[in-house]
């Protein structure tokens, strides 16, 4: 009894999770890593979801500058050859996560793992992948947008 109840812990739990990484990438910040949680597209507005997982042993600082021209989060179409930034409303503020000035800031303590995200707008309806950059780690490239 006790097995099979955790193989359906397992089974509802675990693989749903494991499922909706797209992918995962190291941070150059020590101890942190980038997991790709989902890109969907409706209407004119793409949205990027991703988790920041802190493996190491202190406390580190995820940040992911989203606005203006240093922006170094963004998405990159390469069928087009266009770079989006992050949106934002009629006050300036951006359509992210809780966000400061031009982009998240975030304190991730060691074994905590926080989630994010951030609007973008939406490539023509025929892109159907994307490359998506964020601060100090590796690009995520190729990535199939979900149409809803």
């Amino acid at each position: 009894m006790r097995r099979f109840s955790v193989l359906l812990f397992v089974l509802a739990f675990a693989v749903p999770l494991a499922a909706a990484n797209l992918g995962t990438s190291p941070m150059n910040v020590d101890g942190l890593t980038i997991d790709l949680l989902s890109v969907e597209r409706k209407g004119a507005v793409v949205t990027v979801k991703w988790a920041v997982r802190n493996d190491g042993k202190s406390e580190q600082r995820a940040m992911f500058v989203l606005d203006g021209k240093k922006a170094t989060s963004y998405l990159v179409d390469e069928e087009n050859g266009t770079k989006y930034f992050a949106l934002s409303d009629k006050e300036g503020q951006l359509l992210a996560t809780e966000d400061e000035y031009d982009g998240i800031w975030e304190a991730v303590a060691p074994g905590q793992t926080k989630r994010f995200w951030a609007k973008f707008p939406a490539p023509p309806p025929a892109v159907k992948t994307i490359n998506i950059l964020f601060s100090d780690a590796d690009p995520f490239e190729s990535i199939a947008i979900t149409d809803k």
